[in-house]
């Protein structure tokens, strides 16, 4: 899964990167509640998140890429979604 860090670069670069929280990756936690999804994540997981997004918008690729977020990346093991899968249109 390509995954080109622009946004935690620039963060790091800035000095906004949230390091020294306390929090470290888990992974993102994805569940139903009350017809809505949730996508909760530590400021790390969601800048991960953030870089994957942007990475697939800029890869270039033909229509119809995507990538499956699941527990083998950026997914913790134990949410109620087990799979999100991210798709270029």
């Amino acid at each position: 899964m390509y995954n080109s860090q622009i946004v935690s670069s620039f963060l790091r670069e800035t000095g906004m990167y949230p390091e020294g929280e306390g929090t470290k990756n888990s992974g993102l936690y994805l569940s139903l509640e009350d017809g809505r999804l949730l996508l909760r994540g530590t400021p790390e997981d969601l800048i991960d998140l953030a870089d994957l997004l942007v990475s697939l918008a800029m890869s270039g690729a033909a229509r119809g890429q995507h990538w499956h977020i699941d527990d083998l990346n950026l997914m913790d093991a134990s949410s109620e979604v087990a799979e999100l899968i991210l798709l270029q249109k």
